[in-house]
């Protein structure tokens, strides 16, 4: 066997060591390390579709992606078409809350196009886009109990599992016991299972996005604001290139009226905090829970 000296033995071992540390970049999935190089690559991009999230991302009864952030995301597409000057096809993935940041991180889709809050806690694993429309976190409450209509009254609590309205009730539950009557926080799985538990009983209170809380006779809002929510496009944390293109595509759809008539058209009301984020771009998280 051919012996090394010491110095052609030192070399080789700085050699593999400099190689080992290279391997994370060389083994990272292009889909990850780089979403522009990729659509330019498969000319094809995955949206995240959320499955119940009426009426800004949801399934249609036909089985096909709706909603005003689903829309809003096909027409960011096509400004990301034009600045790659290279046709994009769409395919969607439909998700829950709870599954788009772990499908975004596999690299499943490129995009979540939701009502997903921007708040601190997330963006720890996400990167956010600049805000698209402002919602306010309310309670409903059963029309016949006219005592759930108090500010005060909360009783057995609904809220989705996994969203910021579950956070905020229970912090309520751990740090306002003595000023509000709330009782146990009941995490359900979709808006449509929340609203039948409150209408069968199962519940008192249903906390969510006023927005997203299914209408029906049976079924009363609060006038009185828990908190407000910034929502945003998710995407990739560390694609810097990526969120830059995203942002300056939301910005071409938002600076004009198409983003206004594609709200509309999904029965939005665009109001003053949607519009002013529209006029001041942003990434403002939602306000701290205490």
């Amino acid at each position: 066997m051919r012996m090394m000296n010491a110095h052609s033995l030192a070399r080789r071992t700085l050699i593999a060591a400099a190689s080992l540390a290279l391997l994370p970049a060389f083994a990272q999935s292009p889909a990850l390390a780089d979403t522009l190089a990729k659509l330019s690559a498969s000319k094809t991009i995955t949206l995240g579709v959320r499955k119940n999230a009426a009426p800004f991302s949801y399934i249609d009864a036909a089985g096909k992606p709706a909603g005003f952030s689903w829309a809003l995301c096909q027409a960011i597409v096509q400004q990301l078409s034009a600045e790659l000057k290279t046709p994009i096809a769409v395919k969607f993935e439909p998700v829950t809350l709870g599954e788009s940041f772990d499908l975004l991180k596999q690299g499943r889709i490129d995009l979540h196009c939701g009502s997903t809050a921007n708040t601190a806690e997330r963006a720890k694993a996400v990167d956010f886009s600049n805000t698209f429309f402002v919602s306010r976190v309310v309670a409903a409450h059963r029309k016949q109990d006219a005592k759930f209509a108090s500010a005060r009254e909360f009783g057995r609590t609904g809220v989705l599992q996994g969203s910021t309205a579950q956070t905020l009730m229970q912090v309520y539950a751990a740090k306002k016991a003595s000023t509000l009557a709330l009782g146990p926080v009941k995490p359900f799985a979709s808006y449509d299972e929340g609203a039948k538990l409150l209408k069968g009983g199962a519940i008192d209170t249903l906390v969510a996005d006023e927005l997203l809380i299914p209408r029906d006779a049976e079924i009363a809002l609060r006038r009185d604001q828990l908190t407000v929510e910034p929502y945003a496009l998710v995407m990739r944390k560390g694609d810097a290139a990526f969120v830059d293109a995203v942002d300056r595509a939301l910005a071409k759809v938002v600076s004009g009226p198409q983003a206004r008539q594609l709200a509309e058209a999904a029965g939005l009301k665009v109001d003053h905090m949607t519009l002013d984020a529209w006029r001041n771009p942003n990434k403002q998280p939602a306000p701290p829970v205490f």
